[in-house]
């Protein structure tokens, strides 16, 4: 029956495999793995330990911020995976097997969880009942899938294991140095994936503080712990991250804001607590989720009327007499304590009562959480039949909601069309529903989400970028002008020295089609140098240098374009334009005909084509910019 248990459990995590077929990348996977040189093992050893998750060093240049997320063993855990796929065939197919490395993450954490619950002393009916529900759990999906998530599972694993040898070495009785070293190496392991893994010292010695209460081994676990997280604290620099507003908005409510220190203060506790009562729904009974909880999505509460303080003072009276019921009950349900334990240490890093966490509600960040939600409600089961019949009902609800949302992960399509169903005042999401609709041509469509998005919170230069490339799409140039004027004059949040590259490439084209050659050509320059593989950018600083008079500059900036699109036809018709303006004939016939060749039929090709045959007209230089793609290229 043991090894069937362990089986049954297992196969519980066997649906989250179907995602080995998905083949697109997911938010900031980019950031993370395939535009970052460190996941791709294109970086030194010795630079991959002095960058944090992102691949920006520790200590960055000036523009640039680090959120001190330093998780080394993740990102070369992704890097060898990376050269595997190379290795082995799978080249813009990575996300495939690094999808399925998740998956027996989490398998395998189900079945250490189920260890641990034997143990613990459970019944093996309600340890396979807990480990059941940790398996299938929604809220896993985040952190399969989205590859960035499986920081928190693999942090999970060395948790675990670290309880498991914990409860090992009291089976035995023998706690001696080589336990503690074991301890501490764990305890390592897990914080170097993800940070909340280093409290699992700290962990261990609030259960010995509650089980045995023997003194040495408390403090010395508790010293680990200090002296591990200090080294920590040393090495990246401190906590202080900076995170923008759409993705924290309660830090920045203050006096200007609310009108006296004290409403701010009052607004920001309520608020943060109010997000630690929407975990523990989320723990409990996970609903419409969301890929992510921006400005907006939970709005800020300013007043101790709020009927969502009920939620609040629920969970914390849940979590207190919890806590009670289980101290008194220690030696004859010792699950309980490790339960709860295993929820309010891991979360704490996590509140923002002590450091900063970039996101208001961040799913994946709950996943050693269930592990601890599993333990307690095992526990309880062991306890009382109706709980049984309770945990049973709601295993079958997260069998039926995990299978839901993980297809919404099929494509990001449809995850950001499905979470916009749910959430229409999450900035974030409204925006990349937009992205979503621009990538498909939608235009008005995606204009309409944009200016929700806006409306919700103005002051985002990004989705004004994005409005501006769509005007331009479609004709509208002053209008777009207008936008870009708008981020130029402080509505810049969103656009940084990554990115900026976006603005100045576009708003050049802008000018250039306005007629303010100069000017264009100047922004045009930044932006290239920024970012060089825009085809359309380095055609229409051709065309606004050849109108200057800088012809040999044009046709060197053609030449770029056609390094990228060597087969574009207006490139090549304007280089055709550029070398009859040069008196250089020759070169103009064979770049003409390199551009009939491609497209004959375009407009603007046919009528160089006449006028370069002596037909009378004057050559023309055509100005073009593709529809963008998702994220507004």
């Amino acid at each position: 029956m043991e090894l069937a248990s362990y089986a049954f459990v297992v196969a519980l995590t066997l649906p989250y495999y179907v995602c080995l077929t998905y083949r697109s990348w997911f938010v900031d996977e980019g950031f993370a793995i395939y535009r970052n040189p460190d996941a791709k093992g294109e970086t030194p050893l010795l630079q991959v330990l002095r960058n944090d998750f992102w691949g920006t060093s520790l200590n960055p240049p000036e523009g640039y911020i680090t959120h001190k997320s330093w998780r080394p063993l993740i990102t070369l855990m992704y890097a060898g995976e990376w050269l595997l796929c190379a290795r082995y065939g799978f080249e813009g197919l990575e996300m495939q097997p690094m999808r399925f490395v998740s998956c027996v993450v989490h398998s395998l954490n189900s079945a250490l969880l189920l260890w641990a619950m034997r143990l613990a002393s459970l019944p093996l009916s309600c340890a396979c009942l807990g480990a059941s529900l940790f398996a299938a759990h929604p809220i896993h999906v985040e952190n399969i899938v989205y590859l960035v998530g499986r920081a928190d599972a693999l942090s999970t694993t060395f948790y675990l294991l670290a309880l498991i040898a914990y409860l090992l070495a009291l089976k035995k009785q023998q706690m001696g140095l080589r336990s503690y070293a074991l301890f501490a190496m764990l305890n390592v392991l897990s914080g170097l994936c993800k940070e909340p893994g280093f409290t699992a010292l700290f962990y261990l010695a609030c259960v010995e503080l509650g089980f045995r209460c023997r003194w040495h081994h408390v403090s010395l676990l508790l010293l680990l712990f200090l002296l591990v997280a200090a080294l920590r604290t040393w090495y990246v620099g401190g906590t202080d991250a900076g995170f923008g507003y759409v993705d924290t908005p309660i830090r920045y409510q203050d006096e200007r804001t609310h009108g006296s220190s004290s409403q701010a203060w009052l607004v920001r506790s309520l608020s943060y607590l109010f997000q630690h009562a929407y975990y523990g729904k989320l723990l409990v009974l996970p609903w419409n989720q969301s890929w992510d909880y921006s400005f907006e999505s939970l709005p800020m509460l300013t007043t101790l009327k709020d009927l969502r303080l009920s939620l609040i003072l629920a969970l914390y009276l849940a979590v207190t007499a919890t806590g009670a019921v289980a101290l008194r009950l220690r030696g004859a349900a010792p699950a309980l304590l490790l339960g709860l334990g295993l929820i309010v240490v891991p979360f704490v890093p996590m509140s923002n009562l002590f450091f900063l966490v970039g996101t208001t509600i961040g799913e994946r960040l709950l996943y050693p959480l269930t592990a601890g939600w599993a333990l307690l409600v095992a526990g309880w089961a062991a306890r009382a039949r109706v709980v049984r019949w309770a945990a049973a009902g709601l295993l079958a609800i997260y069998i039926i909601n995990s299978n839901i949302r993980m297809s919404h992960w099929r494509s990001p399509a449809i995850l950001f069309m499905k979470d916009a169903e749910h959430w229409h005042k999450s900035v974030k999401v409204l925006h990349a529903k937009a992205s979503e609709l621009q990538a498909k041509g939608q235009l008005p469509e995606a204009l309409e989400y944009y200016q929700r998005s806006l409306d919700i919170f103005d002051d985002q230069a990004i989705t004004d970028y994005c409005i501006a490339r769509i005007l331009i799409n479609l004709g509208r140039l002053q209008e777009a002008y207008d936008r870009f004027d708008k981020i130029l004059n402080g509505h810049g949040i969103g656009l940084h020295d990554g990115n900026d590259f976006l603005w100045m490439t576009d708003l050049g084209y802008l000018l250039v089609r306005l007629g303010s050659d100069a000017q264009g050509a100047h922004y045009l320059q930044e932006g290239l140098r920024r970012m060089p593989y825009s085809s359309y950018g380095w055609n229409a600083l051709g065309v606004a240098q050849a109108r200057q008079g800088q012809l040999q500059e044009a046709l060197d900036s053609l030449n770029q374009g056609l390094q990228i699109e060597g087969e574009n036809p207006l490139l090549w018709s304007n280089m055709a334009t550029i070398y009859a303006y040069g008196q250089a004939p020759e070169q103009a016939l064979q770049a003409l005909n390199q551009a009939l060749r491609l497209n004959a039929a375009h407009p603007a090709v046919a009528r160089n084509a006449q006028a370069l045959s002596g037909a009378g007209q004057e050559p023309v230089l055509e100005l073009y910019i593709p529809y963008p793609g998702r994220g507004g290229r």
